[in-house]
């Protein structure tokens, strides 16, 4: 079993909402998988995907306060980390290019970001 890296903690950036292609529970198990990888690798993650668990509570919020709180828990993370789909997501769109405009490196898989702190 690896330890959690104090030094990270990484979010997970990827659609939510349904698609043509995908559902919300298509996306939410794909983050979740990606999620519990992180987890099992000693990486401490952020997956917004379980606010979506429960679609009436998720939709309490409108999308902009939902877009906020995600830059504010981005301010916080040492990486973000791409989901797959991810260039099919607005939002994820948006959350990659305020990660970059403060510094936070983006990264497409797990070993990326392992490989970034050695």
């Amino acid at each position: 079993m690896n330890r959690m890296n104090p030094d990270l903690f990484v979010y997970l950036s990827g659609p939510i909402t349904a698609s043509d292609e995908f559902s919300i529970e298509d996306n939410i198990a794909s983050a979740l998988a990606v999620y519990y990888e992180c987890l099992k690798s000693g990486i401490p993650a952020f997956c917004p995907h379980l606010t979506a668990m429960y679609p009436s509570a998720h939709y309490a919020i409108s999308y902009e306060m939902w877009l906020e709180y995600d830059f504010t828990i981005i301010k916080r993370c040492t990486h973000v980390l791409l989901l797959p789909g991810w260039r099919h997501s607005n939002g994820a769109k948006l959350e990659i290019d305020y990660a970059k405009s403060i510094g936070i490196p983006v990264m497409n898989t797990i070993s990326e970001i392992l490989e970034s702190i050695i």
